[in-house]
């Protein structure tokens, strides 16, 4: 990696440390795009692998990743 990459970043569960979450958002539909689009995401997040709701945790991702 060149000093001017930023290093890539994965949001884990803060319980059990797993990669397999996701969070509420919306997604609105554009005309020029012809495609769904991100428009607001929300707090609540669920974590898939300990089943539960959870808070994420910002962190470098791991080498070969999770």
């Amino acid at each position: 990696m060149s000093e001017s990459e930023a290093p890539q970043v994965e949001h884990a569960c803060e319980r059990c440390d797993g990669v397999a979450v996701t969070r509420d958002a919306w997604a609105e539909w554009s005309v020029p795009e012809q495609a769904w689009v991100l428009s607001e995401t929300f707090d609540f997040a669920f974590c898939h692998q300990c089943h539960r709701e959870t808070r994420l945790v910002a962190r470098t991702a791991r080498q070969g990743g999770a």
